[in-house]
């Protein structure tokens, strides 16, 4: 169902902070995929967003054909082999649905770590084409080094406004970490993709991108008049993960740990909601 990630990927991954896996997953499955995703876009969760496209996220683990895909064990070891880390636990998965002739001329330029409540450098994605898909329907384009620096951009919502969470009781824990975020929102890399060093990719269905979660990276929506874009992107944690507050900077809540579960800002990912998938025999 999943293949490895080679070696020669994975250098290329730490190189880049991004690697192209072809037919990472096989056409059986993405069938299989595919059909769940548009369930869910017919009855999403409570954390459905809409904007030029449909997000989805944090539903996988109670819909048996994605929680079979999540939890593999080939794919944990992928994640663990590619952080470096002796383990790897499932911390979230997203779908993304660009339906056809949806542009955004404007792109959306991010980084996905400040959005979430965690920080490490032991945190990846994995994000699946479970269709083709080119730079015409929003095959997914980041721009090379963007991983190795020490700043973030901003987070933005998809119409590029501030956004922040209110943590309510939670709010005490939260950390100052303004000198760690650029004071302007991201560039329009898109503009001259060359100087930037925007590299993008296309994608059969099947075919996955292994990516830091501190790369810069986008889309410029769907152009294609007759082919749909269907993503699942599946986040992984290891060792060095821990939760995180950041004050003044939106902290997605469909992350947090369980309500009845602490939420300690330094300590370990350690909640049922994000349940081991890898662990070394030598750890």
């Amino acid at each position: 169902m999943i293949r490895e990630v080679t070696e020669d990927e994975l250098a290329t991954y730490r190189a880049d902070g991004v690697v192209k896996l072809p037919a990472f997953v096989d056409g059986e499955q993405c069938a299989a995929m595919l059909d769940v995703l548009d369930h869910q876009v017919a009855h999403p969760s409570r954390w459905v967003t809409r904007s030029h496209y449909l997000s989805d996220r944090a539903f996988g683990l109670d819909v048996p054909v994605l929680r079979d895909y999540l939890l593999d064990p080939i794919i944990g070891a992928n994640a663990a082999r590619a952080m470096g880390s002796s383990s790897a636990r499932f911390f979230f998965d997203h779908m993304f649905v660009f339906e056809t002739n949806t542009p955004v001329d404007d792109h959306y330029w991010h980084q996905d770590l400040p959005f979430w409540p965690i920080d490490g450098q032991h945190v990846v994605s994995i994000w699946l084409s479970l269709v083709d898909c080119t730079p015409e329907s929003a095959a997914l384009k980041f721009v090379m080094g963007t991983h190795t620096e020490d700043r973030f951009y901003p987070p933005l919502g998809f119409d590029g406004s501030p956004m922040v969470t209110d943590l309510g009781d939670l709010a005490t824990h939260a950390v100052d970490v303004r000198d760690l975020f650029h004071e302007h929102q991201a560039p329009p890399f898109h503009e001259d993709p060359e100087k930037h060093g925007v590299v993008e990719f296309s994608y059969e269905a099947g075919d996955a991108v292994l990516f830091s979660t501190r790369i810069v990276h986008s889309s410029g929506g769907n152009r294609s008049l007759t082919d749909r874009r269907v993503a699942y992107s599946a986040r992984y944690v290891g060792d060095d993960a821990r939760l995180m507050l950041r004050r003044g900077v939106f902290q997605d809540p469909a992350l947090f740990p369980e309500d009845d579960q602490p939420f300690e800002v330094g300590a370990p990912l350690t909640s049922r909601r994000y349940p081991v998938v890898y662990e070394s025999s030598a750890s």
